[in-house]
């Protein structure tokens, strides 16, 4: 028998166990690094070569239990028999461990966005970070056996460019500062938490369906999660999103909080100060926020023009 070979009941004995384990997996999805990990940990040795691992692939594939993910880069991402059509939101947050919804798609979760965004807006660690996670998370995952996998050339916890899932058009964003999720189990998904979706409509209102699209949202639901919106924007807001955050929750939400007493009494004059960082300079100011009110629709809220 060659070095390449391998024994019958060794393959056997390996495809069974990881078998049940797919067929009681919870994401919509399983990656390579995944079959991996469930391969190492179901060996008998737990220490496996890249030979016995690839026969398992084509041995699950040849049974239909798995099939490859034609977006992605092959041998990386595989469909499971037997389950329903995912949401690509799915299938990207079982590929990219540590990425989530976020902006309008998260809006959209939410029920606070009336647009069907046709692009899919995610969040996840830059570069560096990313691989940070991704060792400690594999330090989690293989333990003592993490030398000898990472020496057998398995498949590695590695980011993967995600363009479309599905025909959708995935905008990924790389952020240090992620901000609060919440991890779902059916769908299985990873999405911001509505608190944090509404600071990210101040700082990123063009990923949000743009301003003025923020100011109706803020308009129709920052009555119903009032205290969500000020203790998120109190914690993580800059001092121009709170003037931002302040100035929409009295100005269009008519509301009204010592916090945002608070968060007036901060403001800083002068400095590149608009409600919509993206627009230009608009000629009706709040001396309140200090800020240039440059979303024609709110033109009507101001008593005058600035005056600076």
């Amino acid at each position: 028998m060659s070095d390449n070979s391998i024994p019958p009941e060794a393959l056997n004995a390996l495809v069974r166990p990881v078998q049940e384990r797919l067929g009681v997996w919870e994401r919509p999805v399983v990656t390579g690094y995944e079959l991996g990990v469930l391969a190492s940990t179901h060996a008998e040795n737990h220490a496996i070569s890249l030979h016995l691992y690839t026969a398992l692939v084509t041995q699950l594939t040849s049974f239909g239990l798995i099939s490859p993910a034609k977006e992605f880069k092959p041998g990386s991402v595989f469909h499971l028999f037997g389950r329903n059509k995912p949401r690509s939101m799915e299938v990207a947050c079982s590929v990219d461990p540590f990425a989530y919804v976020s902006h309008l798609s998260a809006m959209e979760y939410h029920g606070i966005t009336d647009r069907f965004p046709k692009v899919l807006y995610l969040s996840t660690p830059p570069a560096r970070e990313w691989k940070e996670q991704a060792s400690a998370r594999m330090d989690k995952d293989l333990k003592e056996f993490k030398q000898g996998y990472l020496a057998a050339k398995l498949p590695a916890l590695r980011f993967q460019e995600i363009e479309r899932v599905d025909g959708v058009r995935i905008e990924l964003m790389r952020r240090s500062h992620r901000g609060a999720f919440k991890t779902i189990k059916s769908p299985p998904i990873r999405v911001a938490m509505v608190g944090r979706t509404f600071l990210d409509m101040l700082r990123e209102p063009d990923l949000c369906g743009g301003m003025q699209h923020v100011v109706d949202t803020y308009r129709e639901n920052a009555g119903k999660y009032f205290k969500l919106i000020l203790d998120e924007v109190g914690k993580h807001g800059t001092l121009v999103e709170k003037a931002r955050a302040g100035y929409l929750l009295e100005k269009v939400c008519g509301k009204s909080d010592p916090v945002i007493d608070g968060w007036a009494s901060k403001v800083q004059r002068g400095g590149s100060r608009k409600l919509d960082p993206q627009a230009e300079y608009a000629p009706f100011f709040s001396e309140r926020w200090a800020l240039s009110i440059n979303v024609p629709s709110l033109d009507s809220l101001q008593v005058a023009p600035d005056e600076l």
